[in-house]
């Protein structure tokens, strides 16, 4: 493929994953992966996606950073620092088609389920307990995002399985994504083997449409309501979940 042609999909990508992260605050790794997979190796995919993830996801939770309930964020950190660390190692020691078909396949049945059936039970817990399922759900997040930049994917879905509005959800998984792509970069920039100064290129490229997907996509947030914006999400995890078949 031309070089021209491999930038522009880059940017395509690029653009697409920062409307997903302006609009829903998750998904840019998911989006971006399913048009970066045509162009790039796994490895420098997560790097990018990490890099510029983190990038986007710092600015949003700047600017909603008084909304954010501590309380309820730092189970899900706490194991997100223990997951990361093990999805970088198993980085190289899987079979990472078969990861990602599978990762895929649950996706899609979690999203068709909630699109056939948008009214879903809340799940309610005593405080104990529920930290520490947030913790456990937090841990999962970490060891996906080290595979695959996919931290945001059982976060998001257990937040709303939580009975949790658009806001309060978001201003939960997007502070846990932040702090896990800065660990996921840092941790793969040590040790995924990938050339630094193409990477350098790619970022460079992909900085004009970072900025306006995630400016349009702020709009979108503030516009929709709390049942598009749920129906929202269940189509960004569709769509990324069949882009992770092919």
């Amino acid at each position: 493929m031309p070089v021209t042609a491999e930038l522009a999909v880059i940017a395509t990508g690029a653009f697409l994953a920062a409307l997903a992260i302006g609009s829903a605050g998750f998904a840019f790794a998911m989006v971006a992966t399913g048009i970066w997979i045509y162009v790039l190796p796994p490895a420098t995919i997560v790097l990018m996606a990490a890099t510029c993830g983190t990038l986007l996801h710092g600015i949003s939770v700047w600017r909603y950073r008084r909304e954010i309930e501590y309380r309820l964020l730092w189970p899900f950190v706490a194991g997100g620092v223990l997951g990361v660390p093990i999805g970088v190692l198993a980085l190289h020691n899987i079979n990472l088609s078969m990861f990602r078909h599978l990762i895929g396949a649950l996706m899609i049945t979690y999203s068709s389920y909630t699109l056939l059936r948008p009214r879903l039970p809340t799940l309610r817990f005593a405080p104990a307990a529920a930290r520490a399922l947030d913790a456990t759900i937090g841990w999962m997040g970490g060891v996906l995002g080290g595979l695959a930049m996919l931290n945001g994917v059982v976060p998001t879905i257990w937040c709303t399985l939580r009975g949790w509005d658009k806001r309060r959800a978001r201003y939960v998984y997007q502070p846990y994504i932040l702090f896990t792509g800065i660990q996921v970069m840092l941790l793969a920039g040590i040790n995924v083997n990938t050339e630094l100064s193409r990477v350098g290129l790619y970022l460079l490229v992909s900085l004009p449409a970072l900025a306006a997907g995630l400016w349009l996509g702020f709009r979108v947030f503030d516009w929709v309501s709390e049942e598009r914006f749920r129906r929202l999400l269940s189509w960004l995890i569709l769509a990324s979940g069949v882009s992770l078949q092919f």
